[in-house]
């Protein structure tokens, strides 16, 4: 019933990321029969530098992430030891009252 209403989408754009690897990273495994098949094509020039500034960039957002995250658990601890060098030190004041 409703597959006459069903629309046939082209597939979508390879990935050129994927595409760089299978070439550079898979293919020196696949089988020699396989190796025409268009999967495993070699990236154009440009497909090339636009993976490898994909890359980059990717590298760059993980290195400033971690750096925020050592940040952010470096502060976490601090502020820790504080709360406990407070809880401590009021400890110690009311036992010397007593």
């Amino acid at each position: 019933m409703m597959c006459e209403h069903v629309e046939v989408l082209p597939p979508p754009p390879p990935n050129v990321e994927k595409s760089h690897t299978m070439y550079h990273n898979i293919r020196p495994y696949v089988p020699e029969e396989f190796r025409n098949d268009p999967l495993y094509a070699k990236p154009s020039e440009r497909e090339g530098i636009d993976a490898k500034e994909a890359k980059q960039a990717r590298r760059a957002h993980r290195a400033a992430m971690a750096v925020a995250a050592q940040a952010n658990q470096d502060r976490r601890a601090r502020d820790e030891t504080e709360a406990d060098t407070d809880a401590s030190g009021s400890t110690a004041k009311k036992q010397m009252k007593d």
